[in-house]
């Protein structure tokens, strides 16, 4: 099972590097009037690119929270979802939650923590996925260029009579940030996206049995 999952996740890692390389290609470089290339900025075809590129991220860390938090999967399966949703994140990233006292942000190892050990108040646990998630157009700053993606999910909760006890949809906002990085494997600078902060948006929850966070 596990060699199967990492297959996966490899098969993803190979997608992701094709986008990477295509955007290397030396006809999509923006040029000043000048036409001397500028480094510091990409071209609208590669923006796009990277909007691509970003979805995939999004649909990535989605399939890793599924993971996360279904009880039934193998715990190193479960540890190995954990480790690889941190890698699409900038450090330091956090995760809102909401509940009856309020929103507050989780640094985001102890929101997938928590999220993992939802299986000790509930039997059975399905996080799902509705929607698309939606990735706004890149703004410039003097680092890179930022945007916004939002997606949409639906988490319900079971007691040990499958009885559903909780169930919440939710809309969260990722902060992205597109930047020149350092890449640690090949030990140079490249074009690289991460996820940064994930705000709650929007939530209506349903307690059936008892009180309950929203995930």
């Amino acid at each position: 099972m596990r060699q199967l999952f990492l297959r996966y996740f490899l098969l993803k890692n190979l997608s992701v590097f094709s986008i990477g390389f295509a955007l290397g290609q030396p006809g999509s470089l923006p040029v000043n009037e000048l036409l001397v290339v500028q480094e510091n900025k990409l071209s609208a075809t590669q923006l796009r690119d990277f909007q691509q590129l970003t979805e995939q991220k999004m649909a990535e860390f989605q399939k890793y929270l599924s993971v996360v938090a279904d009880p039934e999967q193998q715990d190193n399966i479960r540890e190995f979802a954990i480790e690889n949703a941190l890698l699409l994140f900038v450090p330091g990233a956090t995760m809102q939650v909401g509940s009856a006292r309020g929103v507050k942000a989780y640094p985001l190892p102890i929101y997938l923590r928590r999220l993992k050990n939802l299986d000790k108040k509930y039997f059975n646990i399905e996080m799902k996925f509705y929607d698309l998630a939606l990735i706004g157009d890149w703004g410039q700053t003097t680092e890179g260029y930022v945007t916004t993606a939002t997606y949409f999910q639906h988490f319900q909760a079971f007691n040990r009579k499958k009885q559903l006890v909780y169930k919440a949809k939710t809309a969260k906002k990722i902060d992205v940030d597109l930047r020149n990085r350092k890449d640690p494997f090949y030990e140079e600078h490249r074009w690289t996206v991460l996820l940064g902060d994930v705000r709650l948006a929007e939530t209506a929850a349903k307690k059936l049995v008892q009180s309950a966070k929203s995930p």
